[in-house]
């Protein structure tokens, strides 16, 4: 009777281990959308000791830290372009891609379904973030609008990473 237990336990575990998976890719790859590097900065700042190396080292978890930060900033720059142009949008799918793999690897779930699923939230998330930051810059100034979209994708993040 134990022994059939266990493997009920042990089945329920590895079902809410992938849905935490496929949760947390979801959000994470949304962030990424709105915010390319916010999502592989924020699963690399909880340094988790399943993380491959390189992203377990202070430096790199700085680098990271700092490159999303920059990007907080340089957003509202007049001169930044569009997100859906063909290199900013590439560089959103692969950052959600790689926030969702580096997630899913903390939760030992397949990586492969949590990079698909990290892409499309991503191309999801910048195009829906584009078209409503667009609209509401039509009835309010466009940083504020910004400022606005930093804090959904900042809640996304912080969402996804503690799936």
């Amino acid at each position: 009777m134990k022994r059939h237990h266990r493997k009920n336990q042990s089945r329920l575990h590895r079902r809410t281990t992938r849905r935490s998976a496929v949760v947390g890719s979801v959000f994470l790859g949304a962030a990424s959308g709105l915010r390319s590097q916010l999502g592989v900065a924020t699963v690399v700042a909880r340094s988790d000791p399943s993380l491959p190396s390189m992203f377990r080292r202070p430096w790199a978890r700085r680098l990271l830290v700092a490159a999303a930060t920059g990007e907080l900033v340089a957003d509202k720059l007049p001169a930044t372009p569009s997100r859906l142009e063909p290199p900013g949008l590439a560089g959103r799918l692969v950052l959600g891609a790689l926030a969702a793999v580096l997630f899913a690897q903390t939760r030992r779930a397949p990586w492969f379904r949590a990079a698909a699923i990290g892409a499309s939230s991503a191309a999801v998330a910048a195009k829906a973030g584009h078209d409503v930051r667009a609209r509401l810059a039509q009835h309010a100034p466009d940083p504020a609008v910004a400022v606005v979209e930093d804090a959904v994708a900042l809640g996304l993040a912080a969402a996804g990473a503690s799936r």
